[in-house]
């Protein structure tokens, strides 16, 4: 009998010392789980947040699931099979997560990634697996005496008990990390940006929209569409889209032929996916104007947008970019007759939408100058861009990974669900038509056009003293471009009810506008190739401190480099030629016709 109790009190012990180390390491992953949910919740953590952020979460979160199963898998004896599958297991896990901490951000990009979480990932379901078996081999073991059944019995209901109670809070754990509530979801990175918005006094512009060579794009953030096929998705071809109404309901459906997509709204009136025009009206109140631009160009955006995902059309992409500028720009033609209060919001999210889309756009306009480049060189020469070019399908890689994040996220379809309720909203569009002391206020769109398409002209024609000079700036030309651009968007809004010199006012001023893109567009690229050939990356490095002397040495790079130079001279040569259309006495009197129209029957 002692002996019996002996044998008992040996084999508690021993359970008791496993038991021991892997309670610890439980409750240890569980504190790195919970500093990695903590973490992100302080810091208001989200997909655009910055690398060293999401490494510190990820990497707490990813550890913490690792810790917990090597936990749970040393209850088990380390023998046999258990053996291999615990160390491959922990072996792999442990390089998925290294991995991650060196590659992450610099070079977290396909395939690198692919193998990183594929190692992780087996080394999860090693880790698994080998509980599973190690826990279905302990239930099928038979008792083999009379007395040491209940005891070993009662000592395995507790553990297993509490191994449940461990798997359920993990299970919680890891699907708090998996599938964040909406509220996670509904985080965004915009609200620390710097913008200025000025309310019945000057436009609302982008702090960086002026006073600077180049745009940048999403720095994080700021997402494939592609015309490269290394990159290309095999997805089913586009299907066009219809958005059906019901009045009865508080829905919308947006069909295609691979499904139905619903989300609640409050729609009235027929959908303006397939709107053809605007069908502005001259009698028409200018925020009644802005209400049916928003619309169409919404409809636009909308129209392009599953063809951008796919990435089979490089001009599905562009398309959709258009629509997103011309929608921004609706917020300067308009402003002091849109509710800012309401618009905010929604112009902050188209503006994350179009950077988020030129980030992609601006790397292709770039792979297109360069094979326009190659295709004149001599034959053996046409591969000397091709290491530049790889670096270049990398980085349009990762901006069009942020740009699917952006267009998947659900902060993107708040926007488009909140948006289309707005435009749906009737009282929303209607314009107070008296101020505050009851003076009446001008409106209509014959009365409120004319003086503002000729302030908008005065901007641009202010110019001619200063690109006259010898070498005019870069910053004031790209400035120039977005007055330009502002002109004629205006024009284009408006062109149902102007004259029909309109079409020829608008081509004159995209010849001018694409001149100045050209020059800009030269401007990036030289300095995106100086920084290249300087610091070995491909992106700008402002506030990076200069390493003294060039790092690569690449003719191919460096004759590139000398030809878009020489494009940036013969571009202001032919720059005054454009201008002087511009500022010549025939301009201004079709502009004065096209107006005119305005006051005809």
């Amino acid at each position: 009998m002692s002996g019996n109790i002996g044998i008992c009190m040996d084999r508690e012990g021993k359970k008791n010392n496993q038991k021991a180390p892997a309670l610890f390491m439980i409750a240890a992953g569980l504190i790195l789980i919970a500093s990695a949910i903590t973490y992100a919740m302080l810091e208001n953590m989200n997909r655009f947040s910055e690398p060293g952020k999401i490494l510190v979460s990820l990497g707490l979160a990813g550890s913490g699931i690792l810790v917990i199963l090597l936990g749970l898998n040393t209850k088990f004896p380390w023998k046999g099979s258990s053996g291999f599958f615990l160390a491959c297991g922990s072996l792999l896990s442990i390089s998925g997560v290294l991995g991650f901490i060196i590659l992450y951000p610099e070079d977290w990009f396909y395939p690198k990634v692919a193998y990183v979480v594929l190692t992780y990932t087996a080394g999860i379901l090693l880790l698994l697996f080998n509980i599973m078996l190690q826990q279905s081999g302990n239930t099928s073991m038979p008792a083999e005496s009379g007395s040491e059944p209940q005891d070993i019995e009662t000592g395995n209901t507790m553990y297993a008990g509490e191994s449940q109670l461990v798997a359920v809070i993990s299970s919680m754990m890891v699907s708090r990390i998996l599938y964040p509530e909406d509220s996670y979801a509904s985080w965004n990175s915009t609200d620390n940006e710097n913008e200025i918005y000025i309310i019945n006094n000057d436009i609302i512009q982008d702090d960086k929209e002026k006073g600077k060579i180049c745009e940048t794009g999403s720095s994080s953030g700021n997402i494939p569409e592609t015309m490269f096929p290394e990159t290309m998705m095999d997805i089913d071809p586009e299907t066009s889209g219809t958005i059906e109404t019901n009045g009865t309901t508080d829905t919308f459906e947006i069909i295609t032929e691979t499904g139905t997509k619903s989300a609640t709204a409050v729609t009235k009136s027929k959908s303006f996916f397939s709107m053809k025009r605007t069908d502005i009206r001259k009698d028409d109140h200018m925020k009644e104007a802005a209400h049916k631009i928003l619309r169409f160009h919404f409809g636009r955006m909308l129209k392009h947008e599953r063809g951008t995902m796919l990435g089979k059309d490089i001009e599905e992409l562009h398309d959709m970019r258009v629509a997103a500028m011309r929608m921004r720009s609706v917020l300067q033609v308009f402003n002091g007759h849109l509710d800012m209060n309401t618009m905010k919001p929604i112009f902050r999210n188209i503006k994350d939408t179009r950077r988020s889309l030129g980030a992609v756009r601006d790397l292709d306009v770039f792979m297109e100058k360069i094979q326009h480049y190659t295709g004149s060189l001599p034959e053996d020469r046409t591969s000397e861009l091709d290491e530049l070019v790889g670096t270049l399908l990398i980085e349009r890689d990762k901006a069009r990974g942020l740009m699917l994040l952006h267009l998947d996220s659900t902060k993107y379809d708040k926007f488009k669900l909140n948006f289309t309720k707005i435009l749906e909203k009737e009282g929303q569009w209607e314009e107070s038509l008296v101020d505050r002391d009851g003076r009446p206020l001008p409106h209509r769109v014959r009365d409120v056009l004319p003086p503002l398409l000729y302030n908008e002209l005065s901007k641009v024609r202010a110019y001619d003293d200063l690109v006259r000079e010898d070498e005019p700036s870069f910053e004031m030309l790209h400035a120039l471009r977005i007055d330009i651009k502002i002109l004629r968007y205006t024009l284009e809004f408006f062109d149902e009810v102007l004259g029909e010199e309109t079409k020829s006012l608008i081509k004159d001023l995209k010849e001018l506008q694409d001149v100045l893109g050209d020059i800009h567009d030269a401007v990036v690229a030289m300095e995106l190739l100086e920084n290249y050939l300087k610091y070995g990356k491909w992106d700008y490095t402002e506030g990076r401190k200069s390493v003294g002397e060039q790092i690569i040495i690449d003719p191919g790079v460096e004759n590139y480099l000398a030809y878009r130079r020489k494009e940036i001279t013969e571009l202001l040569e032919s720059f005054p030629e454009v201008w002087t259309k511009v500022m010549e006495t025939d301009f201004g009197v079709r502009f004065s016709n096209v107006i005119a129209e305005l006051y005809h029957n």
